[in-house]
């Protein structure tokens, strides 16, 4: 009996948490050679001001480029992350040395990211999830070449070879250099691509095929060599994404079917003490994933289950009262 009802609860769950499944896409990239083609608009040159924008989760502390722009050992345009930080830099007004921010960024998590250059300043800014970070003094000339601009790797680099492992979602470039208070009021909103300043959008939430759309009248389409789909979410008020800052929310692993591993994102809402597990159908606990107290935010947990056999399982996260779980099947 006790077997049953446990079995008899999981479903009730799983039946109820199903319409909460997210809709949102974001772009996995593999950390060799994957990335996403912009082309090389003049649109994408910088003029007197640029923001630069994304939400990433890292897989790994390596080196990788979110944006890239590159011809000729000219680099117009370094953006990305290397061990917990974000690096940031504009060829000529840098004077070669790259600005970094503080160990902020974790990985197995999303994490806002942006990047500010305002020439009538002579400033350079980060910012982590919409808070200013660090500043550097800078020229106000930046050299503009004709390469292409990338996501996630510069294929036409031989020099610094730097593949970002992990996803990226809703990259956003901007032609005026945006204070703090502008990127917290629309960093977890989608916006519509007609906003001022605003050159260059890309949702990534195509979900499928190999050309990701610019949402902006520019329209500079990406297209995606290797990078594949992924379900969301970044915390970006969409659909069924995670729209409320004060939610408690376990999403569908992916893949799923999967083999050997699968990765689970959850959301918590206070700073509780966390368990995730998992069960098999008999409603034995096969493997504790997370038991530790965390801050509210949103994170992700990888599951290996190599040690295990083929079939269903159940996975169960509790914050405190809160108990939400779902299904997945191990298919070998």
């Amino acid at each position: 009996m006790k077997i049953y009802s446990f079995f008899l609860i999981l479903t009730t769950v799983l039946n109820l948490s199903v319409k909460a499944q997210i809709s949102g896409n974001a772009l996995h990239f593999d950390g060799v050679n994957d990335y996403v083609d912009m082309g090389n608009a003049a649109t994408f040159n910088v003029g007197n001001a640029v923001t630069y924008e994304a939400w990433i989760n890292p897989d790994t502390t390596s080196t990788g480029f979110i944006i890239a722009k590159w011809v000729a050992f000219a680099e117009d345009t370094q953006f990305g992350f290397t061990g917990d930080k974000i690096f940031f830099y504009l060829h000529d007004v840098f004077g070669g040395i790259q600005l970094y921010s503080s160990p902020l960024v974790p990985l197995h998590q999303y994490t806002h990211i942006a990047a500010t250059y305002d020439a009538s300043a002579g400033i350079a800014k980060i910012f982590i999830n919409g808070v200013f970070d660090t500043s550097k003094s800078v020229g106000s000339s930046v050299s503009n070449s004709t390469g292409n601009l990338y996501f996630g790797f510069n294929p036409v680099r031989g020099d610094f070879v730097a593949p970002f492992k992990g996803i990226i979602d809703e990259v956003r470039i901007w032609d005026i250099a945006r204070t703090e208070s502008e990127i917290q009021s629309t960093m977890n909103q989608s916006l519509n691509g007609n906003e001022t300043g605003l050159i260059g959008y890309w949702k990534l939430d195509e979900g499928t095929g190999t050309i990701t759309s610019d949402a902006t009248s520019n329209q500079n389409d990406g297209t995606i060599s290797g990078a594949t789909w992924v379900p969301g979410p970044t915390p970006v008020e969409d659909e069924n994404n995670f729209t409320q800052p004060n939610q408690f929310s376990l999403q569908q692993n992916y893949p799923n079917p999967f083999n050997p591993s699968t990765r689970i994102q959850y959301q918590v809402s206070s700073i509780s003490l966390i368990t995730l597990k998992v069960y098999d159908v008999l409603g034995n606990e096969v493997a504790t994933l997370l038991e530790t107290e965390q801050p509210a935010g949103i994170y992700e947990v990888e599951f290996d289950a190599s040690q295990l056999s083929s079939g269903i399982y159940f996975y169960k996260l509790q914050s405190g009262s809160l108990v939400e779980t779902k299904k997945m099947i191990l298919l070998r």
